[in-house]
């Protein structure tokens, strides 16, 4: 009986590593092949119109002016109350 739980281990053993053998020459073998010139010579490159003088190049705008920053809170909303509340601290700190 031992003898027969040793043949079964190593025929586990062995048709596994077959497997793994076989699935990872399939992968090599199947490799994605490298980008060639004739590939990418294919595609033609394109050049913007506005470069070619097709259509006129866009005009920049000017700068809009900087706006004065926004009070802290803007709308009423108090994230450091959310905050507590989320902490199930219903007593604010510092207030």
């Amino acid at each position: 009986m031992r003898i027969l739980r040793l043949l079964l281990g190593v025929a586990v053993v062995t048709i596994s590593t077959v497997i793994v053998i076989f699935v990872v020459a399939d992968r090599i073998a199947h490799l994605t092949p490298p980008a060639t010139v004739a590939r990418t010579a294919a595609r033609a490159v394109t050049a913007e119109p506005s470069a070619t003088g097709s259509i006129p190049a866009p005009v920049a705008a000017p700068a809009p002016a900087l706006k004065k920053a926004a009070p802290a809170i803007p709308n009423g909303f108090d994230t450091e109350r959310l905050r507590d509340l989320m902490r199930a601290d219903p007593l604010m700190r510092g207030r």
